[in-house]
């Protein structure tokens, strides 16, 4: 049983796989393998006309300075804002609620005692 790899719906296409092989065959010319080559070799030995692999972050970095600026100040002022918002709730809770003080008049003589009444007093809520 042979292996007869299928393109397509209808099977194999001859003209085109030659068309294929036609556009993606390697360079015949000596020239090009040389100047390959060559290239590869610059760029391995750092010549200057070479880029190093580190230039495009360099030419990032004053844009990720000034954005994570930015970021910092953004996120000094939302907690600016936080804190002032809870310090008027602090204020707003304890100042401006008036608060009746809790009384507690002991009027009864019963049978219990001045300790009973204190500790009443006390868990009282």
């Amino acid at each position: 049983m042979t292996y007869e790899p299928r393109i397509g719906p209808d099977g194999r296409d001859d003209d085109l796989t030659r068309a294929l092989r036609q556009i993606y065959a390697a360079p015949t010319e000596e020239g090009y393998w040389s100047t390959l080559a060559q290239r590869v070799m610059n760029r391995i030995a750092g010549a200057p006309e070479a880029e190093s692999w580190w230039s495009p972050l360099a030419d990032w970095a004053r844009v990720g300075i000034v954005a994570a600026a930015v970021a910092v100040l953004v996120a000094g002022l939302a907690f600016t804002k936080s804190r002032e918002a809870e310090a008027r709730l602090a204020y707003d809770t304890i100042i401006e609620t008036p608060r009746s003080a809790p009384l507690q008049i002991a009027t009864e003589h019963g049978s219990g005692s001045v300790r009973d009444a204190t500790l009443r007093y006390v868990i009282s809520p």
